[in-house]
């Protein structure tokens, strides 16, 4: 199930969980039965899900959850086990994959973890579940971690599937979709896995183990299937559409190729907007970009290990809206050595680059990070190691640094989006004031192209 909102969700982006869906495939080949509760689109709230337990009887509860879900999530569990004492829940997803053993001493509502991908590991804990899950069955299942007579027990996952395409495509029938065409127009499609970059304080790239990409073809041929569906855009919610550059433009050619003409946009690293690229997506249909630009700082792109500087984001912004992209830009406010000095300088860059749509965002240390594990090292100090278990991160930032306060970090994103949002931003007065700093970005930009590799690709 889907889990529920501390708040309205139809204040939120609502995609179709698609890790359900690759796992409702793999559970349905094996002979198994998958009912998927839309919680948000339901009731949203626990208390929902007693009419549909009551009719479906399941033999296996999952549930999945990010950092900032993992409450309601473990809500649900609560829900479940009061509803059936006898009845198991299995957590999954990026957040528990780090905390598997911490989930299962701390919340006895909870039964089973599973860790990482789990098309294959829910079909082996499906046979374990329905064989009797004894030890001795459910010690079979890779990944799975569980309650024996010791403690806590862990199993070795299997290693990352390089070929993605053998999970084929998800399985979209067990979304009532029409719920979905309802609220947006535009649906989420998923390509990749991983991300080449290894930023210290993200701790998706770190969930999926390894850069790996389905094929031109199987993409191509899912946008060709939501296109009938009859949504109107596609977001491809990979960390990176384009880590391959490679790949990325064999999709675009193929999108071409086919004549598929839905329009779409995608998350990419600074570093992967190249110009052939770039020139690629936009003949293919691409008109937006989300690009993470997180700090203008050199030093703090260094220390999180973004894998880029302040020149080159600086072009990368220009590279896009010259090609006729749309920008979303995204910064992290509170971030390892910012401060009031150095976010008005992030005010300033953004009023230079001039993005379609900025979006300003306070930093959550997750598990399995290595901003959350050595806070100390990043001058960051995390008041509550378990904040993931409340809700308290909707009102306050979880972290801070050692020049901002929390209250100060909350009071920054407020300021950023109101200067963002007002007529004035980039009045005469300020683009005037800030000439000399134009100037000097634009010098270190030339210097980032002279030195820009190019890529072959195999067209």
């Amino acid at each position: 199930m889907n889990p529920h909102y501390t708040h309205d969700p139809q204040t939120l982006l609502l995609h179709p969980p698609l890790g359900y869906a690759y796992m409702s495939r793999a559970l349905k080949r094996a002979g198994h039965e998958v009912i998927h509760v839309d919680l948000p689109f339901e009731g949203n709230s626990p208390a929902a899900l007693i009419p549909r337990l009551d009719e479906l009887r399941p033999d296996l509860v999952g549930v999945t959850s990010v950092a900032q879900s993992y409450f309601h999530a473990l809500e649900i569990a609560r829900t479940v086990r009061a509803w059936n004492p006898t009845t198991p829940v299995v957590f999954g997803g990026p957040h528990v994959s780090f905390i598997s053993s911490e989930c299962l001493t701390r919340h006895d509502c909870v039964d089973y973890v599973l860790l990482f991908d789990a098309e294959d590991s829910i079909v082996s804990l499906a046979a374990a579940v329905e064989a009797g899950a004894d030890t001795a069955g459910l010690a079979k299942v890779p990944g799975l971690a569980f309650r024996d007579g010791n403690g806590v027990r862990v199993t070795p996952p299997e290693p990352p599937e390089m070929e993605l395409d053998r999970y084929g495509l998800p399985d979209r029938d067990i979304f009532d979709m029409r719920n979905y065409l309802d609220y947006d127009y535009e649906t989420v499609v998923m390509t990749a896995r991983g991300c080449p970059s290894r930023c210290t304080f993200c701790s998706t790239t770190i969930a999926g183990r390894a850069a790996r990409w389905n094929g031109p073809a199987h993409v191509v041929d899912e946008m060709e299937i939501v296109a009938r569906m009859g949504f109107s855009s596609i977001f491809f919610g990979d960390d990176t559409f384009s880590g391959d550059p490679r790949r990325a433009v064999a999709i675009c050619e193929e999108i071409q190729r086919r004549g598929v003409s839905i329009p779409w946009t995608s998350n990419m690293r600074a570093q992967d907007a190249r110009p052939q690229v770039i020139d690629a997506m936009r003949k293919a249909g691409a008109y937006r970009v989300f690009v993470g630009f997180e700090s203008i700082q050199e030093q703090t792109l260094r220390l999180v290990k973004k894998g880029t500087s302040p020149a080159r984001l600086y072009k990368t912004a220009a590279r896009i809206m010259d090609s006729g992209l749309e920008l979303h830009a995204s910064f992290i406010v509170g971030a390892p050595g910012d401060s009031p000095e150095t976010l008005s300088a992030t005010m300033d860059f953004v009023r230079l680059v001039n993005p379609t749509v900025a979006t300003f965002n306070v930093m959550e240390p997750r598990p399995g990070t290595d901003v959350f594990s050595n806070p100390s090292k990043y001058g960051i100090t995390i008041p509550d190691r378990y904040w993931y278990e409340t809700t308290s991160w909707l009102d306050m930032p979880v972290c801070h640094n050692d020049e901002m306060s929390a209250l100060d970090i909350r009071d920054w994103v407020s300021r950023c989006y109101d200067e963002f949002c007002s007529p004035d931003f980039r009045s005469t007065s300020h683009l005037r004031r800030l000439t000399p700093v134009k100037e000097q970005w634009d010098e270190a930009a030339e210097q980032v192209q002279r030195h820009l590799p190019l890529i072959r690709t195999a067209s």
